[in-house]
């Protein structure tokens, strides 16, 4: 069961709820789930299971629950990614098999016994009951459906779904391939399909042209343009932006080589490819694109 009943609440801008999909998977990015020193899957699971037994244990009353808040923070530290996007101390695993992130003061959740103690978190009881973030309402219905559904882990789904400049460019770059746009079906029905979809959460897991500097799979999603992403750092021959550009400024990237640009353009050209020979391939024209893919090289020599 989803500790989250749609049903009485506030509904979702757009229609499609993001937040909690089933067992494995929901989301807690706008809680700074990702906003720890260690990001990595085994370190967040670590993370937080230690966590959620560790609140499991203690009284349902309002000073230990602000303690244990206030304990799982300094044990953090003080350097996140990201210093002024706060990290909920109160996200944890839950469900039966404590396997996908949830909000452990929820009234579902487990030993509160439906009591609502949200009230005691960083933005109060009122933001973590109606609040949905921008993603609701920047991406199609059709993409929010396609990421919904293929998303396997709560770890993966979180770090791409508010992602949604880089999927509505990749969604695009998919749709001008077909010249013809995508419906949510045509992925869905398709194993395939759907398989090289969970390439695109791997694309920012392992993208091997993130820059140094920047925060890494931490992401601010928020609109108060806080934490803007750069435009990515080309090698000093390249005069004119990648075709994939704000793919690889919502990546964070930084190219230091013209083989290192190719490389990159080369990695979700062919995510953008496959996807799109798989959805329909009846409708794929490979000498145009292969023309395109030529004029844009040219400048590289």
């Amino acid at each position: 069961m989803v500790e989250t009943d749609m049903s009485s609440g506030p509904q979702p801008p757009g229609g499609v709820y993001l937040c909690q999909v089933n067992d494995q998977v929901s989301c807690g990015a706008c809680c700074g789930l990702y906003n720890v020193a260690d990001p990595s899957y085994p370190a967040m699971e670590s993370m937080l299971s230690e966590r959620t037994e560790r609140f499991e244990m203690i009284p349902r009353e309002a000073d230990t629950i602000t303690e244990f808040g206030k304990t799982i923070l300094y044990e953090q530290g003080g350097n996140p990614p990201l210093p002024d996007f706060h990290h909920c101390p109160f996200v944890g695993l839950i469900g039966r098999e404590k396997s996908r992130v949830g909000c452990l003061l929820h009234p579902l959740a487990t030993g509160n016994n439906g009591v609502d103690f949200r009230g005691l978190s960083y933005y109060g009881g009122m933001a973590c009951r109606v609040y949905f973030c921008p993603t609701h309402q920047k991406l199609s219905r059709e993409i929010k459906m396609v990421i919904r559904e293929t998303a396997q882990s709560w770890y993966d789904y979180g770090l791409v779904i508010t992602e949604a400049k880089l999927l509505s460019a990749l969604f695009a770059a998919i749709e001008r391939r077909l010249d013809a746009p995508v419906k949510a079906k045509d992925i869905l029905q398709k194993s395939e399909c759907r398989r090289l979809l969970r390439n695109v959460s791997q694309l920012k897991i392992d993208w091997p042209f993130r820059r140094q500097k920047d925060p890494g799979l931490c992401h601010y999603m928020f609109d108060d343009s806080l934490y803007r992403k750069n435009n990515p750092t080309y090698p000093p021959k390249i005069k004119k932006f990648s075709r994939f550009n704000v793919i690889f400024r919502e990546l964070g990237s930084g190219f230091n080589t013209i083989s290192d640009l190719k490389s990159g353009e080369n990695i979700v050209n062919d995510i953008i490819e496959e996807l799109a020979s798989h959805i329909n391939k009846e409708n794929i024209i490979s000498n145009d694109w292969t023309s395109i893919d030529r004029v844009t090289h040219s400048q590289y020599g």
